[in-house]
């Protein structure tokens, strides 16, 4: 009897439960997992039943009722997320208002397309149309691009022959008879450095210095 708990459930969120459209009602009977109606607010019952939800938007509301189920104190919050009769394409910053996005349907859809794809959804798939996985693949390649782009320092001419010692293996003392410069004016290059690059060791600082330091 276990493994129901692990069943993945579509939810229909709704605010008014008692009333559930009839295309909702032809949709769940068609789907290989009955759709349940549910409030934001009933997301908060403790149930086994309840942890690989599904939830299910129509569009119309979806915003309102997905920012109630953000704003809710759940303990988990790792919930797929269904968006169904989306009259046009959406920007970019409006589909990742959606979290965990899995499926998106326009209104113009048939209905045997929408079971077919919330069927592939609960198996464990994606049913995205193709502009909007562009727009996905198009964010996260540039969110990738960014944070993986060399950091820009602000070093003087003489911390990069530092930095370039340090690769090299060089001691304090040996870059001192290098630059002909005390080795207290090394130790005092080195702190400006690791201030610079946020580090705070020399093998912190040379990792920095391969990645970012053309050779």
């Amino acid at each position: 009897m276990r493994k129901s708990y692990y069943r993945r459930v579509v939810q229909y969120v709704t605010p008014t439960p008692s009333s559930i459209p009839e295309f909702i009602q032809v949709l769940s009977e068609q789907c290989c997992s009955p759709i349940a109606p549910i409030t934001p607010q009933s997301l908060m019952e403790a149930s086994p039943l309840y942890k690989n939800r599904i939830l299910l938007f129509e569009y119309e509301h979806s915003l309102e009722l997905f920012q109630q189920v953000v704003n809710l104190p759940l303990v988990s919050k790792d919930y797929e997320t269904i968006l169904i009769n989306v009259p046009r394409r959406l920007t970019t910053q409006e589909v990742l208002h959606y979290g965990h996005l899995k499926a998106l349907f326009y209104c113009h859809e048939a209905l045997d397309k929408l079971v077919i794809g919330i069927n592939e959804v609960v198996n464990g798939k994606n049913w995205l149309p193709r502009d909007v996985t562009s727009q996905l693949l198009h964010h996260y390649r540039h969110m990738v691009l960014s944070n993986t782009a060399p950091t820009v320092v602000d070093l003087t001419s003489r911390e990069i022959q530092i930095l370039r010692s340090l690769q090299s293996g060089a001691s304090n003392l040996q870059m001192a008879e290098d630059l002909f410069i005390a080795e207290s004016t090394v130790k005092s290059h080195l702190y400006q450095i690791f201030r610079k690059l946020s580090v705070k060791n020399r093998i912190q600082a040379i990792a920095w210095a391969n990645q970012n330091l053309l050779s």
